[in-house]
């Protein structure tokens, strides 16, 4: 590394391709460089300049020649940069050859397989950061950075969205009666209930404890109460995978996005209003935001 440092710490040429090229030009030239100084020293300048005139031509044509292969045997090396560039700056992913076998090649391959391998792992790491440890679906965090953004292009675009705020009844009395371990087994039953009767393009979301919420893109009024419906018809289910001896229950509110809303908020608090009422009307109910 010490030459490269050191030809590193040289202000001009500021690239490396240049420095390269900084290179070449001087080692080529000490040739000719040579024969002009044996000719001067040996007084013989006037009579060597057709000889000089030659090497220095071809010195130059070589030169070119050697600056233009050395420019084109640089590009794997810009290719390998730039495509880290992309990918650090955009999230581009690289397409780099892999089918070179020396070092310029070897750099390319590693930079694609670098790159995948680190690509993966960050789609790991955000499932991991956007998921519910204990369900497996959308957590909190999701739905901030992702769910509303999401409502919010719905809204501005005019199109229709419908919002469900699920809460487990009585869930207090299952953990008091049974251990924290059979609540867990409820909740964990109960996402999966929710997740198998949901549409495909639903977005289920863990708020709280034993509190869920699905965001509904482009549902109508009908569509959200008859998933409601069909969500409450179906949460029993959860009774037997928790193994337990009483029913299941959850209580829904529901709610579409409205023309006079601001935000996001503005229906999660009316689906939740929702939610109190269907409690208020003694759970097992769902209540939908007219």
């Amino acid at each position: 590394m010490k030459i490269y440092s050191f030809m590193a710490s040289l202000k001009w040429p500021a690239s490396f391709q240049g420095k390269i090229f900084l290179v070449c030009f001087v080692s080529t030239h000490v040739p000719l460089l040579s024969l002009l100084a044996f000719f001067v020293v040996r007084s013989e300048l006037g009579a060597s300049l057709p000889v000089l005139g030659v090497a220095t031509l071809a010195t130059l044509l070589g030169t070119g020649l050697a600056f233009a292969a050395m420019a084109a045997m640089m590009e794997p090396i810009r290719r390998s940069g730039r495509a880290l560039s992309d990918y650090l700056a955009q999230g581009d992913f690289p397409d780099l050859p892999t089918d070179y076998t020396d070092e310029a090649g070897q750099l390319m391959s590693n930079v694609q397989r670098a790159v995948a391998t680190i690509d993966r792992q960050v789609g790991r790491l955000a499932d991991v950061a956007l998921s519910d440890d204990m369900t497996g679906v959308r957590n909190r965090r999701w739905l901030n950075e992702y769910g509303i953004p999401m409502f919010e292009d719905y809204r501005k675009a005019g199109k229709g969205f419908g919002l469900l705020v699920i809460d487990l009844d009585q869930f207090k009395s299952i953990n008091d009666t049974y251990g924290h371990a059979v609540g867990d087994q409820v909740i964990l039953a109960t996402a999966d209930v929710i997740g198998e009767n949901i549409r495909a393009t639903d977005h289920l979301v863990r708020t709280g404890g034993d509190e869920f919420c699905v965001l509904m893109p482009s549902a109508s009024s009908s569509e959200v109460a008859m998933v409601a419906e069909r969500l409450r018809r179906a949460a029993g289910q959860g009774s037997g995978a928790a193994g337990l001896d009483h029913q299941v229950t959850v209580s829904i509110g529901a709610a579409n996005l409205r023309r006079q809303d601001q935000g996001f908020l503005d229906t999660y608090r009316r689906a939740d209003t929702f939610l109190y009422k269907a409690k208020q009307g003694g759970r097992n109910n769902a209540a939908i935001a007219s």
